[in-house]
């Protein structure tokens, strides 16, 4: 069964209120009828009862002894032949139980007649109709026939009620048409049906104008905003194939439903975008964290070692430092040393001139024995000469002079050798003097170095202090320096944990946008 559109369900309840209303005026209208037939009925059996009452009443004289029987039968026919109903229209037809009637007040001409095989405009055998319905158990019932109306040729149909009255053993029956309850029941019917027309017709124009209303607030049908929805829902924002959606009026639940599903689409291209961009950028950015994190800990590495170097510069330099301290001291005596040198040395310079000056008054001293020594030889040459001229008496002497004169000789020869050797000294003495002097200046110079050195080793060990004293902090900002690289790298280390899952929901968030058909 298909399903009903919002304006037929609309004016599916005018419809069925009209529905109804006619239904409840056909039910009234068919209640009327049947209350106005119970009615008919009533009075027909009230009239013919009436007429019974009547009958028994001169049976009752004739069985008395009142009257005589036929006469009785004769005033009762005559009496009830005169009973009338519903302004003299209504009469009793009396009738034997074979058919032969007895009085039928408005067809005088069939009295004394029987009328068995009469039939009426439908071809209903009334008469033996009667007569059943008087054999009947109840012996009373009602039938129905057609009977023209006084004056018209048409057949109209007529409602009977007939009773067999036990006096005589007659049947009564007295009708009515009733015709004219079928055209008051179908004017009624058209009355009704003309009203609920009218009634319907403004009620459908103001069911219209309501439902015109209701779809103009929608846009259009409910179920093409349903269907919206539930494309929005399965995720398709691409409203494409939806028929009846681009006459959607303004300020409309569908219009309103289709702004919302444009930039329902437009939020979700833009976040799927950006979705996108962030999952790259995560991306990029994961590879950057490790790669950070690798050099991180590569720096963290290498700050440890230089934390370990700078403990081991630090120690050095406190070493250094402290040699340089050492190094200034001993540069200190080295200097007092020097000095105690240098005059040594000028000590030794005036002891080497004193020592020339004393070989010289040697090589003097050795030139005046040379000279004795060659006198003496000229002496004992002359002594020996004069030794010789003495004869054996100078013999003696003679010996003796050349023995001096060997003496001379050896002495001037030792005389020659000490003076040669004291002229080398002289010599050695004047270089050593020169030396000495040379050394002296040099002391004086080295002297003047030293304290130089003794200066710059000083200046050194207070530079040595404060670099010491520098290299420290350095190393506590290194190790502060390691520290924080430490942790940075754990920083780093949560960045690439959260970048990582960072990247894995934008990837969820790529995902589910890309279910989203734009």
């Amino acid at each position: 069964m298909p399903a009903l559109s919002l304006r037929q369900k609309l004016l599916a309840p005018l419809v069925f209120c009209l529905l109804a209303l006619l239904a409840l005026t056909l039910f009234n209208a068919y209640q009327a009828r049947s209350k106005a037939y119970e009615a008919r009925q009533q009075a027909l059996r009230d009239f013919v009862d009436s007429a019974d009452s009547l009958i028994a009443a001169i049976a009752a004289e004739a069985k008395a002894g009142k009257l005589p029987e036929e006469d009785a039968k004769a005033t009762a026919i005559a009496r009830v032949g005169q009973l009338r109903y519903a302004g003299g229209a209504g009469y009793i037809t009396s009738i034997t139980t074979d058919s032969v009637v007895l009085n039928n007040p408005a067809s005088p001409g069939i009295n004394g007649k029987n009328m068995a095989g009469f039939q009426d405009a439908k071809g209903s055998y009334l008469y033996r109709n009667i007569a059943a319905v008087g054999a009947s158990a109840q012996g009373n019932g009602y039938l129905t026939y057609w009977w023209p109306r006084p004056g018209a040729k048409e057949p109209s149909e007529k409602l009977a009620y007939a009773k067999r009255s036990t006096s005589w053993n007659w049947d009564l029956i007295a009708g009515d048409y009733v015709d004219d309850i079928q055209q008051a029941f179908i004017a009624t019917i058209i009355k009704s049906v003309a009203a609920l027309a009218v009634l319907g017709a403004l009620l459908s124009l103001i069911a219209w104008m309501v439902t015109r209303s209701v779809l103009q607030a929608i846009g259009g049908e409910p179920a093409v905003a349903a269907a919206i929805a539930n494309r929005i829902a399965a995720g398709d924002l691409s409203q494409t194939g939806l028929e009846g959606t681009s006459h959607a009026p303004e300020g409309s639940v569908i219009a309103a439903v289709q702004r919302m599903s444009e930039q329902l689409r437009q939020l979700v291209t833009r976040i799927h975008d950006t979705a996108g961009i962030i999952h790259r950028s995560a991306g990029e950015i994961a590879t950057g964290s490790l790669d950070l994190s690798q050099r991180t800990e590569q720096q963290a590495s290498s700050l440890e070692e230089t934390a370990a170097s700078m403990e081991q510069l630090t120690a050095t330099v406190h070493q250094n430092a402290e040699n340089a301290q050492q190094a200034s001291q001993i540069a200190s005596g080295a200097c007092a040393v020097a000095e105690r040198g240098g005059t040594v040395v000028d000590q030794v310079v005036s002891t080497m001139g004193e020592i020339n000056t004393s070989s010289r008054r040697v090589v003097d001293i050795i030139g005046v024995i040379d000279g004795i020594a060659f006198q003496t030889n000229i002496l004992a040459l002359n002594a020996a000469v004069e030794a010789a001229r003495a004869g054996d008496q100078g013999r003696g002497f003679a010996v003796v002079a050349g023995e001096v004169r060997t003496l001379a000789q050896r002495s001037a020869s030792a005389a020659r050798e000490i003076k040669t050797l004291i002229q080398a000294s002289v010599e050695r003495v004047d270089a050593g003097a020169t030396l000495v002097d040379q050394a002296g200046q040099t002391m004086r110079e080295v002297v003047t170095t030293v304290r130089n050195i003794t200066g710059i080793v000083t200046e050194i060990a207070s530079a040595s202090r404060e670099q010491s004293t520098g290299i420290e902090q350095v190393g506590h900002a290194v190790t502060d320096m390691d520290r924080v690289t430490q942790q940075n790298a754990a920083l780093v280390e949560q960045s690439s944990a959260a970048t990582q899952v960072l990247q894995q929901e934008s990837e969820k968030l790529s995902r589910l946008t890309a279910s989203f058909k734009l």
